[in-house]
């Protein structure tokens, strides 16, 4: 079955809507102990549905939850959770320095946190002094914090467990407005947060989709972190539009072996990521047979700009595949764009990288948007 965001106000709208449709039908995966492990439509909902009970017992409408981990799939339900309780969700990156941390938590008056782990607990008590507005800080991986104890802080499992039994999803989601907040985006750099609503998050949809074409047949990597909105709103977002599967690494560590395991047709990096693909295939063709090396140089040669078939199946099919490309038909950037050099190379594999606007050119401000939702909610 195929629905996109053309049929829903809101995101979350989307979600049980598929829910209901597809619930047997997987749409997250991630690698665990070696082994792949699917989540369906139905058990994402269910997840998105506890989390969203144990928001709304402590967050208002109109308010900030802030996202500081890695991606992983509990980064999706706490974000869509958010939006469900109309709250803003507003993942931080992870590697964001503690005095930014502090400045972003301040600007975006968050009231809630989840972190991924110890570290980023340990660089959030640093700076929660400062950040009046906190009163909640949610612990993703209680690894070596069994032992701790702080009545602002609590475990996953907790939170979700003290949630509101008479949490309603479908009401809660009824209720949102279009022009509601439901995503900030954060940057590292010193620059104001911008927000989206959630009409704003449709239009985004609707121009990935025009854009990218992603399909329910297709799978994608989740490399990027959930702040960066080429993996948030071009990759996750238009992924649960698109029904699109979405994979989630094993670790940060383990990013080109989850590549070549997968082998995705949809794959949207950053421009490093591309330029890492290339040097190391550069290195291995070095490291290669002189008949090895001959052959790989002359089929880039062949096949720059675009023709001989014949030497890109031949030659650079296997490369293609050694380096998780095998499948690959939809591959796009955000940011700062990929070097000229790795550009030419993926084309002569038979990749363009299509280049994307991260985010709409008149986002709604912050703090007014905030403000207008929390009025509409009351």
């Amino acid at each position: 079955m195929s629905q996109t965001s053309d049929m829903h106000p809101n995101l979350p709208s989307l979600l049980l809507a598929r829910a209901a449709a597809e619930p047997d039908r997987i749409i997250l995966r991630r690698k665990a102990r070696g082994i792949w492990k699917g989540v369906s439509w139905h058990e994402m909902a269910e997840n998105v549905r506890r989390l969203g009970a144990a928001l709304a017992a402590e967050v208002a409408a109109g308010e900030t939850v802030a996202i500081l981990a890695e991606n992983r799939p509990e980064t999706a339900y706490a974000d869509l959770a958010a939006q469900c309780a109309a709250a803003a969700s507003a993942p931080i990156p992870s590697d964001t320095e503690a005095e930014r941390l502090r400045d972003v938590l301040i600007e975006t008056q968050a009231c809630l946190v989840f972190v991924e782990n110890e570290e980023q607990l340990d660089k959030l008590l640093t700076v929660r002094a400062y950040c009046r507005s906190l009163r909640r800080i949610v612990i993703i991986d209680m690894k070596g914090l069994r032992s701790f104890a702080d009545p602002q802080c609590i475990s996953l499992d907790d939170f979700v467990a003290g949630g509101d039994s008479g949490f309603d999803l479908a009401a809660s989601v009824g209720r949102l407005s279009v022009d509601g907040p439901a995503a900030i985006v954060v940057t590292q750099q010193a620059m104001p947060s911008r927000l989206l609503t959630h009409g704003g998050v449709m239009q985004m949809l609707a121009e990935a989709r025009r854009r990218l074409a992603m399909t329910g047949r297709d799978e994608r990597l989740a490399v990027l972190g959930p702040a960066d909105p080429v993996e948030r709103i071009w990759g996750l977002y238009a992924a649960l539009d698109s029904g699109c599967v979405s994979n989630y690494l094993e670790s940060s560590d383990t990013a080109v072996e989850n590549l070549q395991e997968l082998q995705p047709t949809v794959l949207g990096v950053d421009a490093e990521a591309w330029a890492h693909l290339h040097a190391r295939a550069t290195t291995a063709a070095k490291g290669a047979t002189t008949v090895q090396r001959v052959l790989y140089d002359w089929a880039l040669r062949a096949t720059a700009g675009g023709g001989n078939a014949v030497a890109r199946w031949l030659v650079l099919g296997p490369v293609r595949r050694e380096l998780g490309l095998g499948r690959l038909r939809l591959a796009y950037t955000g940011g700062a764009g990929v070097p000229a050099a790795a550009r030419a190379w993926a084309q002569c594999l038979g990749v363009t990288i299509q280049s994307i606007d991260e985010i709409p050119a008149n986002p709604v401000p912050l703090g007014s948007g905030l403000e207008a939702a929390a009025k509409a909610h009351a």
